[in-house]
């Protein structure tokens, strides 16, 4: 009788669990989306900064302290900046100065982005960089389209994005040559493979083009690794 009603506790508890989990992610969702102007969004962002920054948030304002004049990242990640890949909650560093973070659309390198991981080799003594690739990224997608459709240039800069992928598309697009229709579900094979080819693309240029990074691999003070996130499972895997 007694394990009968320690049962029943302990599924009565996880129901109660899992109410408020439901709770808080429809909750989420809403406040987001019921941000439908400029200044609605600005306004959300200030309110956000409040209760980072409330009297009560004792623990993040002792973080805050504490790397207030000094900074001692262990790693740098060079990631995506798409939404759903906030690099310090999939990696669990919510502590501030934990990472050092380049973030663009589709995680490409220029001279900016190269100088930054320098300089995080260099001057914060970093001891990984890791190049993170993730599903279903945008950048990578409108990349893959605009050579199967032929696209002329895109306006403004996105071209530069573009350009900076496509070697990586072009790479896997060349083992589906003579392919008379892409389905869907080979499209999305296609796109996988691509953000995967361009981060082993990137982590190849960081070595070449930088001798700083170079240096620092050849002695063996810092690692270079490139790694996937899967946005279904929350999974990152290294894949270089």
């Amino acid at each position: 009788m007694i394990f009968i009603e320690l049962i029943v506790y302990i599924i009565l508890l996880f129901s109660i669990i899992f109410f408020f989990y439901l709770l808080l992610y429809k909750s989420y969702g809403l406040s987001t989306s019921k941000i439908t102007t400029p200044e609605q969004a600005l306004v959300h962002l200030i309110e956000g900064n409040k209760k980072y920054n409330s009297f009560w948030n004792f623990i993040t304002r002792a973080n805050r302290k504490s790397v207030a004049t000094v900074q001692k990242p262990f790693a740098i990640v060079l990631s995506c900046s798409d939404s759903r890949v906030p690099t310090e909650i999939i990696f669990n560093q919510m502590n501030l100065g934990s990472l050092f973070i380049i973030r663009n659309a589709g995680n490409v390198v220029d001279g900016v982005v190269l100088g930054s991981i320098e300089y995080g080799i260099s001057e914060l003594k970093a001891l990984l960089v890791i190049v993170l690739g993730h599903e279903r990224c945008g950048a990578v997608t409108t990349t893959i389209d605009a050579i199967l459709e032929h696209r002329p240039e895109s306006s403004g800069h996105i071209k530069d994005i573009i350009n900076a992928i496509s070697p990586a598309a072009h790479n896997v697009l060349q083992q589906h040559i003579g392919q008379v229709t892409i389905s869907d579900q080979l499209k999305e094979s296609i796109v996988k493979q691509a953000v995967k080819e361009n981060v082993r693309l990137i982590i190849q240029d960081l070595s070449e083009y930088s001798d700083i990074v170079a240096d620092a691999v050849q002695k063996k003070t810092i690692k270079v690794v490139g790694a996937y996130y899967d946005l279904d499972d929350g999974d990152v895997k290294i894949i270089t």
